[in-house]
């Protein structure tokens, strides 16, 4: 029995007339590249997205970096 996922290009059904092979085989290739690509995409992971609260997360404020016309601590 068949998977799901693989295609038979003998159950195609082709409504127009003279259809060569070349032709046949350029639609299958490219219906089962596509099938191949759906089922890549379900099978990857999840993207995990950031919630409303981690994107609220930041730095309040820039670092202190010390050095001359910077901060340079208390002589206290």
């Amino acid at each position: 029995m068949p998977k799901p996922s693989e295609f038979d290009p003998s159950e195609l059904i082709f409504v127009t007339g003279h259809v060569s092979d070349v032709e046949v085989s350029a639609v299958s290739a490219i219906i089962r590249g596509l099938l191949r690509e759906e089922s890549d995409e379900r099978r990857a992971a999840p993207v995990q997205h950031r919630s409303a609260w981690q994107q609220g997360q930041r730095a309040i404020r820039q670092p202190v970096h010390p050095g001359a016309g910077r901060w340079r601590g208390f002589a206290g």
